[in-house]
């Protein structure tokens, strides 16, 4: 009995997943709000300008959004699951 509701829980476990739609948006807002910033103060594009774009606006903001995608893949997952009814 136990080793079945330990099977149908990895089962579950293994058919959550979470999709990453808000994260990449997030990324590229906040990666091309930054560069927008960093492009009017230098008048340039050089790579250091990219990198910095990408890590000082993307990743932060992209967090933020990996959060709600994994919020939302969880209240999914709640809705679909026939265990939480």
């Amino acid at each position: 009995m136990t080793e079945r509701l330990a099977k149908e829980e990895q089962e579950i476990k293994e058919s959550f997943q979470i999709t990453y739609y808000f994260t990449v948006l997030f990324m590229a807002i906040g990666i091309a709000l930054v560069f927008f910033i960093l492009y009017q103060k230098t008048k340039e594009i050089d790579l250091f300008i990219i990198l910095l774009s990408t890590f000082a606006g993307g990743i932060p903001v992209g967090l933020v959004g990996a959060y709600i995608d994994y919020k939302v893949s969880e209240l999914r997952f709640k809705i679909d699951s026939p265990f939480e009814r």
